[in-house]
């Protein structure tokens, strides 16, 4: 994956994912860190959502963007798809979900160390 100081990774469908499960979620989902900054933090995830998969309202410190791959994404009740593009501003509370039962893919861009907090409400 590495060639010279750039990090490529040329089939994305075929990197082995590890299982997780954050506190945002109802059951497990499967994740990969592709890329970790040592200086900002900043840190690249692939990840596969299960399909009928449910998500809490929550934030993360950091500004992120995500832009998926396979399968439809309900972000903050839009349903996005393949190529498609969310940027979500660091604190801003979000929900993002599967769409159409079946799983979704995308890959997920933190400008800083990631966290999440559940917001209340």
């Amino acid at each position: 994956m590495e060639y010279g100081r750039a990090i490529v990774a040329d089939d994305l469908a075929r990197v082995d994912l590890e299982k997780s499960r954050p506190v945002i979620y109802d059951r497990e989902i499967e994740l990969r860190l592709l890329y970790e900054d040592p200086v900002s933090g900043a840190e690249h995830y692939l990840i596969r959502y299960p399909a009928g998969l449910k998500t809490k309202l929550h934030r993360h410190t950091a500004s992120h963007t995500i832009v998926v791959l396979e399968g439809l994404l309900e972000v903050n009740g839009r349903v996005i798809g393949p190529c498609a593009y969310a940027h979500f501003p660091a604190g801003e509370p979000m929900v993002h979900t599967p769409a159409g039962g079946e799983p979704c893919t995308f890959i997920v861009i933190f400008n800083g160390p990631v966290d999440m907090s559940v917001v209340e409400g």
